[in-house]
């Protein structure tokens, strides 16, 4: 289990580094890049969720679970 915290204490310092080393230019388009893949993850969900949806359906659903029901 050492082994394991270790590698992921790793890949962490190294992500803080990264993210030290960014210009504010890339930080800057980092928010909207995130938020992306988070949508396009939500999305996968969405389709396990409701196979026989189609894109439009897909999309509504995501933007209800982004927003909520206004």
């Amino acid at each position: 289990m050492n082994d394991l915290k270790a590698l992921a204490d790793n890949i962490e310092e190294r992500k803080l580094q990264r993210a030290r080393a960014a210009s504010i230019e890339e930080k800057l388009l980092d928010g909207p890049r995130l938020f992306k893949m988070a949508c396009e993850a939500m999305k996968a969900g969405l389709r396990l969720d409701h196979p026989g949806a189609c894109e439009e359906e897909i999309h509504q659903r995501l933007i209800e679970r982004v927003y909520g029901n206004r």
